[in-house]
């Protein structure tokens, strides 16, 4: 029964981005007084169908799309020849200015975002500031590490930062680190319990240096939390509850040990001892670039308790404006380094079938874990609209800006050109996506390294 409830979770969760997408166009469309002769949620045969005013409402079969369909067309669902077959008239798309077109086709991701930021913002302000407990003895620290050099050792139990007692090390490296990035030459006075004996240290370090690590994490064990769809981990057949007893030959306990290991591997190709039910495989995978570092699809379980701490209006305002901040830089950064050829598309471009895999994941695990990926969805939806891709909405807000530029429309022969270049080109990166989600998965039943 969970699981009928977690697929029709994701089945709504996707059609509301599209419903809050395609409403955003509706929206604007008629505030810029152009009729819009359908709005459609889902795409196929019509199971619903309504008119009011001068448009038809519908519900499809296929609750995995849906389109707002202005009067004359655009791009998206008419050829540019027809558009321009006969002058506009009033009510028409091409009857609006080129700078009223901009903001109709701005609206679509817009309301993207806007639902992006108001799930940030209701998880915030409902869960609060949520932190895993950690108890606070000091874990495996990576040489050089900013402990390390501080003198710090394995075992330690720390008792205070500057002087103020933390019970949770999670909380105590938030403070550390807010420290350190506010004066890394005055360093953090830490107090600490060694065998009995109390101590104190003093550690410091440039948050900007590229090489800087804190190395101060819990004594966590090599047991896996659950992969996530079509990363390396997965495919190699790697599940939850597995325990990894070995990198590349060397045995391994502690959770920073193993990650240490395979952060500063010389090869791309790793290879995991792994323990599963009282056996025990040797898997090789290969590591893959994101964006953001290379990395095999590892994660601990999710945290038993968590400690959380109430937050007001304003800094839930503030966490919600810095996390859309930070994963759309990320994101921008990791599409152009995937045009720049630095990141393998194939590693890292991900289907309807991975999307909606990984949602179901996230749905079996509470309201807002999925909340949180229905946000994270929606606003990918924004940037991928924004991009200027020939046919989505940010192709035809360059072309709209032509025409303002010029004072004139963009000849129909290069629309047409452009409309179809962008044809070729999105559906392309569909089937190609498409197929990777099912040789991914392909991997994943047929091909796993763990038998």
């Amino acid at each position: 029964m969970n699981n009928i409830l977690s697929i029709v979770e994701v089945v709504l969760a996707f059609s509301f981005m599209i419903a809050i997408h395609e409403g955003g166009h509706y929206l604007v469309c008629r505030l810029f007084g152009v009729d819009v002769d359908e709005f459609a949620l889902g795409f196929g045969p019509t199971l619903f169908s309504r008119k009011w005013g001068k448009t038809l409402y519908a519900i499809r079969a296929v609750p995995l799309g849906g389109f707002c369909k202005p009067k004359g067309g655009d791009l998206s669902g008419e050829t540019a020849e027809k558009m321009y077959e006969k002058p506009p008239e009033p009510g028409d798309f091409l009857y609006a200015s080129w700078w009223k077109r901009i903001f109709i086709f701005l609206a679509g991701p817009g309301m993207n975002l806007l639902s992006a930021f108001v799930l940030y913002f209701l998880i915030a302000w409902i869960v609060g500031d949520k932190a895993p407990m950690e108890k606070p003895i000091l874990g495996y620290m990576a040489p050089q590490s900013a402990a390390q050099v501080a003198g710090l050792q394995e075992g330690d139990h720390l008792l205070k930062v500057d002087g103020q007692v933390f019970v949770n090390l999670y909380r105590a490296k938030e403070d550390i680190l807010e420290k350190l990035d506010k004066d890394p030459k005055k360093g953090v006075v830490l107090t600490l319990d060694r065998k009995g004996q109390v101590i104190e240290k003093v550690l410091k370090g440039d948050l900007k240096d590229p090489q800087f690590e804190l190395g101060i994490d819990p004594q966590y064990p090599t047991i896996i939390g659950s992969p996530p769809p079509s990363s390396p981990a997965r495919k190699a057949g790697l599940q939850e509850g597995d325990q990894i007893l070995s990198v590349d030959g060397t045995k391994v306990s502690k959770w920073m040990q193993m990650t240490d290991l395979i952060h500063h591997s010389t090869t791309d190709d790793i290879r995991l001892e792994v323990s599963r039910g009282g056996r025990t495989s040797v898997v090789t995978l290969k590591k893959i670039y994101d964006g953001m570092g290379k990395h095999i699809g590892l994660s601990p379980p999710d945290a038993a308790e968590f400690d959380t701490r109430p937050i007001g209006l304003s800094e839930a305002l503030s966490q919600s404006s810095l996390k859309i901040a930070t994963i759309t830089v990320r994101y921008a950064g990791a599409l152009w380094q995937m045009v720049t050829g630095k990141i393998n598309a194939k590693d890292s471009l991900g289907g309807p079938l991975t999307i909606m895999r990984f949602m179901y994941q996230q749905a079996s695990l509470g309201w807002e874990a999925f909340a949180n990926i229905v946000a994270f969805i929606s606003l990918i939806l924004c940037i991928m609209n924004l991009l200027p891709i020939p046919v989505v909405d940010g192709g035809q807000i360059v072309l709209c800006f032509v025409e303002g530029l010029k004072r004139k429309a963009v000849p129909v022969k290069i629309q047409m050109a452009y409309q179809q270049v962008g044809f070729v080109l999105v559906v392309g990166l569909m089937l190609f996506a498409v197929v990777m989600d099912f040789w991914n998965l392909y991997l994943e039943k047929f091909q796993s390294q763990i038998h």
